[in-house]
């Protein structure tokens, strides 16, 4: 078991995915949210985050920090938006924990370990999608109160 194998495994199983992350947040935010996140707009967001978590489980430690710097980004450019047309704070972080579960259960689906040392493998690739996790959080955090600053400045 490699990083490869955990890259492979979200890469591979992309709907699976898109479904737990779907499943995570349905009934804890907001149902024009829920809408919102099914459009093409919504599922391409959740393709960018996918993306560079796959880029994330397969990349060296010492490429990760740019790599989260990345998907705290792209989490603050997408809560600053839906900001925009005012959605809530709440929705934005169910929407991010949800996404960090979906792969972390989808990772547990696929990669079985089978030594000790795997197992080890295994704990370090659901830490690094906790820190991942962590990123998306921050960045609708972030998002949404550089909306909220600069809407307040407008006025």
């Amino acid at each position: 078991m490699n990083s490869l194998t955990f890259a492979s495994a979200l890469r591979e199983n992309q709907q699976e995915v898109l479904q737990r992350w779907h499943e995570a947040f349905h009934g804890h935010v907001a149902e024009d949210f829920e809408q919102m996140l099914g459009t093409p707009m919504g599922l391409a967001v959740a393709a960018s985050f996918l993306g560079l978590a796959v880029e994330l489980m397969g990349s060296e430690e010492y490429q990760r920090p740019q790599i989260l710097h990345r998907a705290r980004q792209a989490a603050q450019d997408d809560a600053y938006r839906r900001a925009a047309v005012g959605f809530c704070l709440p929705d934005l972080v169910i929407n991010a924990s949800s996404f960090r579960a979906a792969l972390e259960k989808t990772i547990f689906n696929h990669v079985s370990p089978s030594s000790t040392g795997q197992m080890e493998e295994l704990r370090n690739a659901v830490m690094a999608l906790g820190s991942f996790g962590d990123c998306l959080v921050a960045g609708e955090i972030a998002g949404y109160f550089a909306y909220r600053q600069l809407n307040e400045e407008d006025n």
